[in-house]
């Protein structure tokens, strides 16, 4: 049956029906035997490759997952970074300080202050001292075009120095835009893998700059980015030659020097424009380790490293082979001498006045306070032209640092003095505030901060010189030499107040010439009382320039230099300086114009650019008719009267000139004048006490001046006026002489002031020429006259007084006398008096 089922495990020929007589040990015989294991091993071999897939798959799958999660993490990793360097970024550019002062001349750096003083031959200006704080700097310009030009005239940076500094610092200066990236990064992965033997900067020229001018120096990554930042904000806005400039200028070498110009000074003694091309390759070596190169102290390295400089400026092919071994081949002297960058231990004291004079300047100017100030003077780069006359200062110095000139006490210790020289313009030229050897900076100084009682040294700049302005007297007004107050002195007793020195009086009439000639004390009291001690001491204040004298609100006693015995005797609360002396004194001599002492004419900044100038127009102290006539006066007291030594010592030289003298000698005075200069001297003890040599201020000051003068004309006279005239004088009444009046004098007079004597009557007499009168011999006689004839024209003598009190315009009526008894003062400066006994009539007696 070919459709008949077959059973697939016989063969065709067997078939169903024949199996049951089929032997069924045959059947299950060992050839016919069925392995069912094998559909056991079929199974497992199945599983385990079921198993094995599965377990692949569940590999694969886990890796998948792996792959996934770290591919996920990446992602995450990649995004938060994204968004940190996004916010990164956001924060530094919207966040971060990158602000610079791109006027990069007016940066805040410490630069030196230079004085420079006059030649008084060739009118040429040189330096004479450097002051600085920490940094001693001055600025040098870099003009590229002169520089590489060799312009003769040129005095800035060299070429040859710009590019030693480019080649060794930053050799792609030139094409950077602020920031050398390569260098930046290699500089980077140095600090982790060493591709360089040595640590390689990777800071550019103009990263250094930034560095310089903002002092941003803390060592941070925020740091580096600010700087980054700034210097291409800088190169986008200034030139290269600016940057440069301004680099060479803000770096600092060793011993404390800024700038290469100051380095040039101290290791060279040269000028930033005259260095060679080695000893511009040694400046630049410095800066890399500035105490291990400095050629002063290790000249072996910085040898070493200019040499190093030297070949790659030859390998960027700013210098030729030939100039690279002349440079090699160099001896380059090395000097490293302060004295080169004008630096000295110790101020004279011309300076330390100079420093205060410019420090006011400065308040004034910029209403600041007097540190701030002070920093700007020592850190500012000014340079100060200043009025010393180099000479005038060396003959002062040497003389007050000569302890043979002045006396010592008996404890043996030296006097004091100090002495002020000016021209007549308000120039200083020269000033001591001490004797000995000066041991410190910005000490004392006694010539402008020590005020001290002037004696009759005030007389003239006081009450004279506004007695005459105001037309109260003239040179011949008669007035009678007695005391007209009554005090009580220290012992409770009422007396007569003021007497001459010596205790005494005339009680006869006498001139002013001859009242101001020997130093009378009974007149000027007799005209503060004509013309009000408010009105002296105003003049004495802001005319004349005595700001030491103390007004009433600001004295203890709530009088301070109100009084006669202050402005008439010079018994000050405090007293003046020989500074104020000398200023006001010069009004004697320049036709009454007051000029403010000052010790420059100009100041300016390391640009050029002026900061200050002594340009402030004279004030008129008195009108130029009575300066002219006060030095008439003052001369016959040099010529004749308490200041007669002075001719010993310029016996030909027109003088004038005032003495002063304080109770015991305490304090000695002599201040005047001659056609050149006038000068003021005080003579006395820190803390006071008896000058044996009453002549001590006379003397010192006839040696000074007359050192000072040696070689100049001594044909030369006092400038004249216009608005005087030299007529002859009665001596009876004092009024200008007629043709009745039988005895004369001659004298000076205000053109508009020739009132004629009312005693004899007539018309006034004509002018004399006083080239053809022997003057001194004159006036002498005169006064003799005068004297005796006292009493009779003791009527005529009162009758002029009133009738030149009566012609004045300005006059205030007599003040009451306030001074009723003594009053002590006490001072707080150790060139001061500690107790002056002012208005008593012992104590006042001395006084000159």
């Amino acid at each position: 049956m070919s459709d008949e089922y077959q059973s697939p495990f016989f063969n065709d020929d067997d078939n169903i029906s024949s199996s049951s007589s089929a032997n069924s040990d045959e059947l299950f015989s060992n050839e016919n035997q069925i392995d069912l294991n094998s559909f056991a091993d079929s199974n497992n071999q199945t599983e385990q490759v079921n198993a094995k897939r599965k377990k692949n798959k569940k590999s694969k799958t886990t890796k998948q997952k792996v792959l996934k999660t770290v591919l996920s993490v990446c992602l995450i990793f990649v995004i938060t970074m994204c968004l940190v360097v996004g916010s990164f970024l956001i924060y530094v550019f919207g966040f971060i300080d990158d602000s610079i002062d791109v006027n990069l001349f007016d940066m805040d750096q410490a630069y030196t202050t230079t004085i420079y003083v006059k030649d008084s031959k060739t009118g040429e200006y040189s330096e004479y001292q450097r002051l600085h704080g920490g940094v001693n700097r001055i600025w040098v310009s870099y003009d590229k075009e002169k520089a590489e030009a060799e312009d003769p005239e040129y005095t800035g940076i060299p070429k040859r120095l710009a590019d030693a500094f480019v080649a060794i610092e930053d050799e792609t200066f030139y094409s950077h835009g602020g920031v050398n990236w390569k260098r930046t990064f290699a500089a980077f992965l140095n600090m982790f893998v060493e591709i360089y033997s040595s640590n390689q900067g990777g800071s550019t020229i103009t990263q250094q700059l930034v560095k310089n001018v903002t002092w941003d120096t803390e060592q941070t990554g925020m740091r580096k980015i600010r700087e980054i930042m700034r210097a291409r904000r800088i190169e986008k806005t200034v030139n290269k030659d600016t940057i440069l400039e301004c680099y060479l200028n803000t770096i600092t070498f060793a011993n404390g020097i800024g700038g290469v110009e100051v380095a040039a000074n101290y290791y060279y003694n040269k000028s930033v424009a005259d260095l060679t091309l080695a000893e511009c390759a040694g400046l630049a070596s410095i800066i890399k380790e500035p105490e291990r190169y400095r050629p002063d102290k290790y000249p072996e390295n910085n040898a070493e490293r200019r040499k190093l400089v030297l070949g790659k400026m030859l390998e960027l092919e700013y210098i030729t082979e030939e100039e690279y071994e002349q440079a090699l081949a160099e001896e380059v002297k090395i000097v490293a001498d302060k004295e080169t960058i004008k630096e000295v231990e110790t101020n004279n004291y011309f300076v330390d006045a100079l420093i205060d004079n410019v420090v006011d300047g400065l308040v004034e100017k910029y209403n600041c306070d007097e540190a701030y100030a002070e920093q700007k003077f020592y850190n500012g780069g000014y340079k100060i032209y200043c009025t010393m006359d180099t000479k005038i200062q060396a003959t002062l110095e040497k003389y007050y640092t000569d302890l043979s000139h002045f006396s010592k006490n008996k404890k043996g210790v030296t006097a004091q003095s100090s002495f002020t020289v000016m021209d007549y313009s308000g120039h200083v030229v020269g000033i001591v505030g001490g004797v000995g050897e000066k041991k410190g900076n910005r000490s004392l100084n006694r010539a402008t901060s020590s005020p001290r009682q002037p004696g009759s040294s005030i007389k003239p700049i006081s009450v004279y010189s506004l007695a005459l302005d105001q037309n109260i007297i003239s040179y011949s007004s008669l007035l009678k030499d007695a005391p007209t107050q009554t005090i009580v002195n220290s012992k409770g007793k009422k007396v007569k107040w003021p007497y001459n020195a010596g205790g005494s009086c005339t009680n006869g009439m006498v001139t002013m010439a001859r009242a101001l000639e020997k130093s009378y004390n009974t007149i000027p009291v007799q005209l503060i009382e004509k013309m009000g001690i408010e009105n002296v001491f105003d003049h004495a204040v802001n005319n004349m320039g005595l700001k030491n004298l103390v007004a009433p609100e600001q004295a203890a006693d709530k009088v301070g230099d109100h009084t006669y015995s202050s402005l008439g005797l010079g018994g000050c609360y405090k007293g003046i300086t020989t500074l104020e002396s000398c200023a006001a004194f010069a009004t004697i001599g320049n036709k009454g114009k007051y000029y403010e002492p000052t010790f420059y004419t100009k100041i300016t900044d390391q640009h050029g650019e002026v900061v200050l100038e002594s340009n402030k127009k004279p004030k008129i102290a008195m009108m130029e008719d009575t300066s002219v006539i006060l030095n008439k006066m003052l001369q016959n007291v040099v010529n004749q009267g308490t200041g007669t030594s002075i001719k010993s010592y310029l016996p030909n030289m027109k003088v004038f000139g005032k003495t002063g003298t304080t109770d015991d000698n305490y304090n000695l005075w002599f201040a005047g004048g001659t056609p050149y200069y006038v000068a003021s001297c005080w003579y006395g003890y820190d803390q006071q006490e008896k000058v044996s040599e009453s002549g001590a201020a006379k003397r010192v000051w006839g040696n000074i001046m007359k050192e000072i003068h040696k070689g100049l004309d001594v044909d030369v006279d006092f400038p004249d006026s216009e608005y005087v005239t030299y007529r002859k004088y009665c001596t009876s009444s004092g009024m200008l002489a007629t043709e009745r009046c039988s005895s004369t004098a001659l004298g000076w007079y205000k053109t508009s002031q020739l009132k004629p004597c009312t005693t004899h009557g007539g018309s006034v007499l004509g002018e004399v020429d006083p080239s053809a009168v022997n003057t001194s011999s004159n006036a002498t006689s005169s006064e003799e006259n005068t004297s005796s004839n006292t009493s009779s024209n003791k009527t005529s003598s009162n009758t002029s007084s009133n009738k030149t009190s009566s012609t004045t315009t300005n006059s205030s009526k007599p003040a009451e006398a306030t001074d009723s008894k003594p009053v002590e003062t006490t001072t707080s400066t150790p060139a001061q008096s500690t107790t002056t006994s002012e208005q008593t009539g012992e104590t006042q007696q001395t006084v000159e």
